[in-house]
């Protein structure tokens, strides 16, 4: 995935389970893209995955990953992942207990590191989620964790979530 940047390489993680769960992935995109600085280098297959954490009864998620090109800082941009969240009516409250209509994590940012408490960089779980890094190897081979240096194929190969990831979509977009 090598090209020219403008800003910071954002590995966005997207999940639905709510409605037409399709239709807000790709309404998130669109919000998500719309912004001024804001460049879709690469969009993943959709995948349907179990529930994780939250309990059966929520019904299976869609999850995607997005990797942005963008002008806006960390903070900036977990703002816009929030208010594109509300816009598609996403409840305020930050629970893992409800389902949702669209969840958009901000997973790395570059090689930004940050502890935290309001933003974390990188993401604290992505690295036990199967739903995030299936989908980031694929558009993203060449990713390494900001923190240790681990190539996306060993952080997947680590990664105990063993849950089982139907591809929804086979259209994958490297628009790099």
């Amino acid at each position: 995935m090598a090209r020219a940047t403008s800003g910071k390489r954002a590995v966005l993680s997207l999940g639905s389970n709510l409605g037409d769960r399709f239709d807000y992935l790709a309404r998130a995109i669109g919000l998500m893209t719309a912004a001024t600085g804001e460049t879709l280098l690469a969009v993943s297959a959709v995948y349907e995955t179990p529930p994780l954490e939250v309990g059966e009864d929520h019904g299976p998620y869609l999850n995607q990953v997005l990797i942005l090109d963008t002008a806006l800082t960390a903070a900036a941009l977990l703002q816009r992942c929030q208010w594109v969240e509300q816009e598609l009516g996403r409840p305020t409250e930050r629970t893992g207990t409800r389902p949702r209509t669209i969840d958009i994590d901000l997973i790395s940012f570059g090689a930004e590191c940050l502890p935290g408490p309001g933003l974390q960089l990188p993401h604290p779980r992505y690295r036990q989620r199967r739903f995030v890094l299936l989908p980031l190897q694929e558009v993203y081979p060449d990713y390494h964790d900001p923190v240790t240096g681990e190539s996306i194929a060993n952080l997947l190969d680590a990664c105990k979530d063993r849950s089982v990831l139907r591809r929804f979509t086979e259209a994958v977009r490297v628009l790099c």
